[in-house]
């Protein structure tokens, strides 16, 4: 009989202890996954942090002087959001503008300025493009990553200006050659889009 009560007493015991406690190490995890879902901090970078400017002015052989200025576009960006631990990381792609002045025997023949709206257009990023082209979602996210002078000795009456387009943070890129005749007509081409 002893037995037997010291069995139901001991059978009690052990299930009235079980309460569904968890152990230390299951406490905190779960204390962390509620900190994440309820706490957000948020950094906002902005790439480039402050205004640029970079000018060229240049005299070629041909006659023609080139003058390039690209700066920063300090009222519009691109924006870029990444969530890392419990950090909301928003990074903001400034765009850029860019001014081509070309003379010719001391006479302007070219003078324009281009901003993303008029870069878009002429270099054809447009919304209507399909959701697979390589160009797709151009006209919103990509920005202005190079520009420069390509002084080839075989442009005898033509200037030619390299320009490179891209989607910060991925690989898509899209070359693009501005050629501008003695007479100032402007052709824009699309060398290459990766």
């Amino acid at each position: 009989m002893r037995n037997l009560l010291s069995f139901i007493i001991i059978t009690v015991i052990a299930f009235t202890s079980c309460e569904g406690r968890i152990t230390k190490n299951q406490a905190l995890l779960k204390d962390i996954e509620e900190y994440k879902k309820t706490v957000s901090v948020q950094v906002d970078v902005y790439n480039p942090e402050n205004y640029t400017e970079r000018q060229v002015d240049t005299l070629l052989n041909n006659g023609f002087r080139v003058k390039i200025k690209a700066y920063t576009d300090m009222d519009n960006s691109v924006l870029f959001t990444k969530i890392k631990d419990t950090i909301n990381y928003q990074t903001y792609y400034r765009n850029f503008k860019f001014d081509i002045l070309i003379e010719k025997d001391n006479k302007v023949i070219y003078n324009k300025s281009f901003d993303k709206e008029k870069a878009n257009k002429v270099f054809r990023f447009n919304a209507n493009l399909a959701k697979g082209s390589q160009l797709h979602n151009f006209n919103k996210l990509a920005i202005l990553n190079a520009i420069q002078l390509d002084d080839d000795p075989s442009y005898t009456n033509i200037v030619a200006i390299d320009v490179m387009y891209a989607i910060p943070d991925t690989d898509k890129v899209s070359y693009h050659k501005i050629l501008i005749n003695d007479k100032g007509k402007a052709n824009f081409i699309q060398t290459e889009k990766y």
